[in-house]
């Protein structure tokens, strides 16, 4: 039997399945195919303060709520320094535990509507159709569009994916048992000569401790013998916990992926970032909610479907960049231990940057770009607006921040420089009531991305 779908979901992680529930409530037929095992590696997770936003504009606050408590852990920190420094009280995130999370998300979805198929296989056929194997049958799909959710694994069938950037090689432990009673109500990120720690010791219940370590030292050593010695030098919650046992192994390099075929990869599947941000949630649920929009418009504009995949793929390529920037930055803020081969990898790690130019440098607009009609997202779908392209990369840009793109580059029609466009800009009925910081920060965007250059490298200067 061949089934038709507007959409199918291969990886029924928070992404996939946060994904999956939007779309029912959109009233698309959704497909969900999941292996069936479980996908979070610790029982605790962290939601940070302006997360709220999100879950509340995307609908999924409501699912989040009933399994999760504001944070009541005291946080803090050995980085940098011997002893612990706690943070300064500040808004409380959200204390989630996934496992009921999990749970109450695939029973959401299942209510909205989608078709779920678990555990199940699935594999793309030469004629563009999926089989999907489940334990007692087979059937055959004709999606109008894949997306591939299937987290940190290799998508189930070869999608043409690419690599496009990389971290070190990174292991993640998760080592669960007792934590001493002095620890309990903690949260502490914790720098090691081999890695870092990071122990969730709530008031009730046992302790997680995610044991962040390079691959090379977990295969030449064994994982056990690793998280030992990573264990040994710790001074925090991790090296008191009792009972303690290893309950999950997961490769956690930062990697950002994109596909050649047609289907669009979600979450994981198309950027890991790095597990210091404690954002792997909230970034699947923000993937997901992006996702839906995209999905939703390509529905009812088949022909954007390209540009769309195009702009998501963006979209988790600033996601990725970003978070490598931040995590970089607070490598380099931890000197105890720079001769270790774990902390000389991380704080070389390369984060694009944009040119390094002076105030006084002069810059102009690169001549590829093109001035167009570009996808912006508004509300629960994408419209076109007044933008610009860059052919190099296919992406398409209405906004940096909430500062329009055209009138920026118009700052660099002729040479100029930083200086002379935050002085231009406060004549330009277009910026003139954004403040410099914003302006500034948005030219900043523009060099990253190689937008604006330097005079003198640009065809035609000399």
């Amino acid at each position: 039997m061949v089934e038709r779908c507007e959409c199918l979901i291969v990886g029924g992680g928070p992404a996939g399945s946060a994904l999956a529930f939007l779309l029912a409530q959109r009233g698309l037929r959704v497909v969900l195919a999941d292996h069936g095992r479980a996908h979070h590696s610790g029982p605790l997770e962290t939601l940070l303060a302006p997360a709220h936003r999100l879950l509340r504009r995307s609908g999924l606050l409501e699912l989040v709520l009933p399994h999760a408590a504001v944070d009541p852990l005291r946080h803090g920190a050995i980085w940098g320094r011997d002893a612990i420094e706690w943070r300064p009280d500040a808004e409380p995130g959200l204390l989630l535990h996934r496992g009921a999370f999990d749970t109450a998300l695939r029973s959401a979805l299942i209510a909205a509507g989608v078709d779920v198929r678990c555990p199940a296989r699935a594999e793309r056929l030469a004629d563009g159709g999926v089989r999907l194997t489940m334990p007692d049958r087979r059937e055959v799909l004709r999606p109008r569009h894949v997306v591939v959710a299937t987290g940190r694994a290799r998508p189930p069938w070869p999608c043409q994916r690419e690599l496009l950037q990389a971290g070190p090689q990174t292991t993640a432990l998760t080592w669960v048992g007792e934590p001493d009673p002095a620890d309990r109500g903690t949260a502490v990120v914790e720098a090691v000569p081999t890695g870092w720690i990071w122990t969730h010791a709530p008031a009730a219940g046992p302790a997680s401790a995610a044991v962040l370590l390079d691959a090379d030292a977990t295969c030449e050593h064994g994982a056990k013998t690793a998280l030992q010695a990573a264990l040994a030098a710790a001074r925090g919650p991790a090296a008191r916990m009792q009972q303690a046992r290893l309950a999950h192994a997961t490769n956690a390099t930062a990697r950002l992926h994109r596909t050649m075929g047609e289907e669009l990869l979600l979450g994981d599947a198309a950027s890991c970032i790095d597990p210091l941000a404690s954002q792997g949630v909230e970034k699947a649920l923000a993937a997901a909610d992006h996702a839906a929009a995209v999905i939703a418009t390509a529905v009812a504009r088949p022909a954007w479907w390209p540009r769309l995949r195009s702009a998501h793929a963006h979209w988790e390529a600033g996601l990725f960049f970003g978070h490598a920037a931040a995590t970089t930055q607070w490598y380099a803020r931890e000197e105890r231990f720079t001769e270790t081969v774990f902390w000389q990898r991380r704080r070389t790690v390369a984060v694009p940057r944009g040119e390094a130019v002076g105030w006084d440098t002069l810059l102009v607009r690169s001549p590829a770009l093109v001035l167009q009609q570009v996808l912006v997202r508004q509300g629960d779908v994408f419209v076109e607006a007044d933008g610009v392209c860059d052919p190099a990369t296919g992406e398409e840009l209405a906004q940096v921040g909430y500062v329009s793109v055209r009138p920026l580059l118009d700052l660099f029609r002729a040479p100029g420089s930083l200086r002379t466009a935050l002085a231009a800009a406060g004549g330009d009925a277009r910026l003139h009531v954004l403040s410099p910081h914003a302006i500034h920060t948005g030219l900043r965007a523009l060099l990253a991305r190689g937008w604006l250059i330097a005079a003198a490298s640009a065809p035609g200067s000399r």
